[in-house]
């Protein structure tokens, strides 16, 4: 091989070297998810909610209606060393002002996003995000194993007339074939947003009156707006 023929075949491959870096490193990041559950300080939203709970001892049916403010107020280390968010849980009741109810923690790890709700640790999320993929969101409280499933990923979901243009779905229980102990528990989560709907339905009836409840809960969160 000749001499210009050398060169001319180094400086090609110069140039190839170089148009295939800057594409690999123009390649968009692989997204896992994170998106879907924000934990960022200041980050809020507010969910319109009905509940209704059955009692099976003193047979009665207690109904209500409220609203619930989720604000992340700012960033501890729990014991393991972790960043933590501290979660504040505004009430309000009717025209009555809101009032701080509970707090709440929250951990958004490589792998997981996780959160404390009444001292109980639940695997919301588990990364990266994929359709049908399965975990036990009880991984790490005393709870029986409960298998929860992703669903509709990436797909929109509309609450209270709003549509999200990408929200991802966790079936935690499923079981409304069953005519005594009929389930439907399961979150919405929006990208950019957090959770938008929440179902948790868990209640039992008697044979051969399976039209009425005897005890248990029904309860539905619905997103009304959200911030920074």
């Amino acid at each position: 091989m000749k001499f210009k023929e050398i060169r001319f075949f180094c400086i090609v491959c110069f140039f190839a070297l170089i148009l295939f870096s800057c594409k690999k490193n123009t390649d968009s990041p692989v997204d896992l998810g994170y998106g879907y559950y924000p934990s960022n300080i200041g980050h809020w939203v507010l969910y319109d909610v009905d509940s209704t709970y059955y009692s099976g001892y003193y047979h009665t049916v207690t109904t209500s209606h409220f609203l619930i403010k989720e604000y992340f107020e700012s960033t501890y280390n729990d014991n393991e060393g972790r960043p933590t968010q501290r979660i504040e849980r505004y009430k309000k009741i009717d025209t009555l002002p809101y009032f701080l109810k509970d707090v709440w923690a929250s951990n958004l790890t490589q792998s997981t996003a996780e959160k404390v709700e009444e001292n109980v640790r639940f695997v919301k999320l588990v990364f990266p995000i994929v359709e049908d993929k399965q975990w036990n969101g009880n991984a790490y409280n005393t709870k029986d194993p409960q298998d929860y499933t992703y669903y509709h990923v990436f797909m929109p979901y509309t609450v209270n007339g709003v549509t999200f243009d990408s929200t991802v779905t966790v079936i935690q229980a499923s079981d409304t074939t069953n005519l005594v102990e009929p389930t439907n528990e399961f979150e919405v989560y929006a990208k950019h947003v957090g959770l938008i709907y929440k179902r948790f339905m868990d209640v039992k009836k008697l044979p051969p009156y399976l039209d009425s409840i005897t005890s248990g809960v029904d309860y539905t969160m619905k997103i009304i707006t959200f911030g920074n």
